[in-house]
């Protein structure tokens, strides 16, 4: 698991004051169902599982619970805006990098097409 990734667990077990843990009572469930729904916004749900020791089919039945779980769960939507506001200081800056990464590779490819391009004019 990258550090980022691991401080960003941390901080957000230590503000709920919860040890995390594989158990399926209300408060583990739902801490680890509102972290895994906001991480799942920077990273793949394949990484996000991964980093819970999970499969990603668990974060993808987070994810379609997500909406009935704001209004139905009481304390749900404190714990997911709190995991929001994590993601956004710990994974966010590395999301926006990897784009521009990606985009520089991309650029790259298509000004080597262009260029065989100009050269089949030629």
């Amino acid at each position: 698991m990258n550090d980022d990734i691991k401080r960003l667990q941390e901080e957000y077990y230590a503000t709920l004051d919860l040890t995390p843990n594989t158990s399926r009572k209300a408060p583990q469930v739902q801490a680890r169902a509102a972290l895994m729904v906001a991480m799942a916004q920077h990273m793949t749900k394949t990484e996000v599982g991964k980093s819970f020791d999970r499969d990603h089919s668990t974060v993808v039945h987070h994810s379609g619970q997500h909406e009935a779980n704001l209004f139905s769960w009481d304390g749900y939507e404190e714990k997911y805006m709190l995991a929001m506001r994590l993601c956004n200081v710990h994974l966010r800056y590395n999301s926006i990098e990897d784009k521009i990464k990606t985009i520089r590779i991309q650029i790259k490819r298509l000004e080597g097409l262009a260029e065989n391009l100009k050269q089949e004019l030629v």
